[in-house]
């Protein structure tokens, strides 16, 4: 390579002091054959006085001592471009910091080489750059070529892994490495310098390097050359000997074209894993939601998806108008088909309501499962168009059809409830369907109930009560009331049934008949339950804390607080001495069999609270559930203690449960005793336990105790 070719490619920054060595092969020492002016000044040199001489031997402390010492490291490394920092003296006396940069340009023909020495004072380099900035405009053209000069020989040196070449403007080929060889030949000689990049494509072409130039070699090139002059596409992909790279092509300023190809084989490799798991994720994630919004048996959205669509709706409404309608079904003698041919028929029934639901209702209805056998349908009623109490006449009609299972007639039918707006707000549909359909259940079942406009009139008085409740449970206006449990022969109190109260401020006191439904509207009951168990412990603890074995107590529990993940616990903190016992009624324990209820059990025993059946003999005990369940005590309906002073059958009936009672263990207490007659029928039948009018009626422990000195209570099983 020529002196003038270096120095073509290599332009100078007048404020550096550069020398240029020269050393046509190994056995011949290096020369200086260049410098510029700063580098004379730097040296206190003349020109003519260094050109010549060996690097060595021009002396200036810290500069040029090591300059064959690192040529050799270099060459030893294979390396051609070296920066090095260096502390460095004036002849005052003064220190600076200099960057000295060393480049070796290789002749590839002749086997000699050019090293570019670059010595920079490094300490103003920033009032240097300042001073660039301001004249950037006017050197614009200078630092063009002095940036694209540097990316031209750093790149070219430094980049190694990937495919890298520099072709000048009239296309011809300046530097690659061997990776940009390998790619088009297995020959490393297979490029010279000056090559077309139109043959350059053919050297790779030729060695099957290029599939996509396999049908037509010719014109696979000519649209390879076309992109590569295209001065606006920056990047391309290109398939070769196997492998895919990303070619990214940077138009410099001086014309040269620098073409760097990235080996993203294993990239795109992961990419196309990543976008296989991320379909996969996606197909889990759309199962999943599809899962959590939909009733697995039936296929129907459940409770969630109602939710969801019923917001679509009501937001549907504000924009375009419209009303909406509810329909809520229930089956007519679902539980019985369960009951006597088994859940695997129950099971084929609900599949066919759905099919039935599908049938008569349009795709754009929402139809959902939201219980064991009851469904809810949400649909848009335009003017002049679908009547829901119509569609709802037509579902009872289609649901009373006979089915047949194995041969069996499976006999159902449907009650449906229909609400809709304006009647009712959107956000109280659902309440509004429920209370219809008990007005269909009432009617006589397998019939329509529609809200009407008294619905909403009551409906409205519930919410001014909810609202009267929710003061209430503020203000601890709901209190304890103690009803005596007594020893049908000698009169003992053996405990106390704890019932609530509301201490109304203007309408005195208020039985639960009277509150309760509007709590759970309002789905408050458990709190009420909470708020008299507290009141209850503090006033136990007053008027027993002294007492060597404190009474029985037995609370009305309602099915949602039995459910509280915390009860237990609470249980526990109240550190009552005498046994506490929960009373459900027969409906709610024999019925519910999933696990979630029977774990709460479970846990409440485990707390030492005794399960009692509430109302037993309402017409849904057996045997069967009784062992199942396990009570520690059952407390006999007031209907069947109501005629046994007299009526023989009802003595007979309530004996015998009596008799059930002792054989599973389980304590028997009759309920409702209003008479003296009823109290020595019970005791003639060794029911020992009672409650009722008859003894006492419920009141607070302050007055019970102020009328009736307490004995000193037993503990009892």
């Amino acid at each position: 390579m020529l002196l003038e070719d270096v120095l073509s490619n290599f332009p100078i920054v007048t404020a550096d002091a550069v020398a240029i060595g020269y050393c046509p092969s190994d056995d011949v020492e290096w020369e200086i054959v260049w410098v510029n002016d700063a580098f004379c000044l730097m040296f206190h040199a003349d020109q003519l006085d260094v050109l010549g001489r060996h690097p060595n031997t021009i002396h200036h402390p810290d500069y040029l001592a090591d300059f064959v010492e690192h040529v050799e490291e270099m060459e030893t490394e294979g390396r051609s471009y070296l920066t090095i920092g260096s502390r460095c003296r004036c002849d005052d006396g003064a220190e600076f910091w200099a960057s000295i940069s060393l480049f070796i340009v290789r002749d590839h023909q002749g086997g000699g080489r050019h090293c570019v020495l670059n010595i920079r004072d490094i300490n103003d380099l920033k009032d240097r750059e300042q001073a660039a900035e301001l004249a950037l405009i006017e050197n614009e053209q200078l630092l063009s070529r002095v940036e694209a000069a540097q990316t031209r020989l750093i790149t070219a040196i430094e980049t190694t892994g990937d495919p890298f070449a520099i072709f000048d403007r009239r296309d011809k080929l300046v530097i690659w490495n061997p990776a940009y060889a390998e790619t088009l030949s297995d020959d490393a000689d297979c490029l010279t310098r000056g090559m077309k990049f139109g043959a350059v494509l053919r050297v790779g072409v030729e060695n099957g390097r290029f599939p996509e130039a396999e049908d037509d070699p010719d014109a696979w090139i000519e649209a390879t050359l076309s992109s590569w002059k295209d001065p606006s596409i920056s990047e391309h992909r290109l398939s070769s000997d196997g492998r895919e790279y990303k070619v990214v092509v940077t138009h410099a300023a001086n014309g040269d074209r620098i073409l760097l190809q990235i080996d993203i084989t294993e990239f795109l490799e992961q990419e196309r894993r990543l976008k296989s798991y991320a379909e996969q994720l996606e197909h889990s994630n759309q199962e999943f939601s599809y899962q959590a919004l939909h009733d697995e048996l039936t296929g129907l959205g459940n409770r969630r998806f109602l939710k969801l669509k019923l917001d679509e709706l009501r937001k549907s409404r504000r924009k375009s108008g419209g009303e909406i309608a509810a329909l809520h079904l229930d089956l007519d003698r679902f539980k019985q088909i369960n009951d006597t041919m088994g859940h695997a028929v129950g099971d084929f029934v609900l599949g066919v309501v759905s099919d039935r639901l599908r049938d008569v209702l349009s795709s754009n209805d929402v139809i959902s499962r939201t219980g064991g056998d009851e469904f809810v349908v949400l649909m848009t009623v335009e003017k002049d168009a679908r009547d829901p109490v119509e569609i709802a006449e037509r579902l009872v009609d289609d649901m009373s059809k006979p089915v047949t299972f194995d041969g069996r007639p499976c006999d159902f039918g449907a009650s449906i409830g229909v609400a809709s707006t304006p009647i009712c707000e959107p956000e109280n549909l659902l309440t509004s369907s429920d209370i219809a359909l008990y007005k269909a259940k009432d009617a006589g079942r397998g019939c329509v109930g529609v809200f009407d406009e008294k619905d909403l009139e009551e409906l409205l008085a519930s919410d001014d009560l909810g609202d009267e409740i929710a003061r209430g449970l503020e203000n601890n206006e709901f209190v304890p009331a103690f009803l005596p449990i007594v020893h049908t022969r000698t009169g003992e109190v053996l405990g106390y049934e704890v019932l609530a109260r509301w201490q109304h401020p203007t309408r005195g006191e208020l039985l639960p008949a009277q509150f309760l439904e509007a709590a759970d509207d309002i789905q408050v009951t458990d709190q009420i339950d909470k708020a008299v168990f507290t009141a209850t412990m503090e006033a136990c603890r007053k008027s027993f804390g002294n007492c060597d074995i404190c009474p029985d107590l037995s609370f009305n529990i309602c099915h949602a607080r039995s459910m509280d993940a915390d009860l237990a616990s609470e249980i526990s903190l109240w550190d009552y001495p005498g046994a506490i016992s929960f009373e459900m009624d027969e409906s709610i324990l024999l019925e519910d069999e999933s696990l979630g209820f029977t774990r709460s059990l479970n846990e409440l025993r485990s707390a030492g609270v005794r399960i009692v059946v509430d109302n037993f003999g309402s017409g849904q005990a057996s045997l069967v559930s009784l062992r199942r369940l396990a009570p520690s005590e059952i407390k006999v309906d007031p209907r069947l203690i109501e005629p046994i002073a007299d009526k023989v059958p009802a003595r007979q009936m309530v004996k015998s449960i009596v008799e059930t009672g002792r054989a599973l263990g389980i304590a028997v207490t009759a309920e409702g005793v209003e008479t003296d007659g009823q109290a020595k029928a019970l005791s003639e039948m060794e029911c020992d336990r009672a409650q009722g009018f008859f003894f006492a009626r419920p009141m607070s422990l302050k007055e019970f105790l102020d009328e009736i000195q307490p004995p000193r209570h037993e503990a009892r099983a």
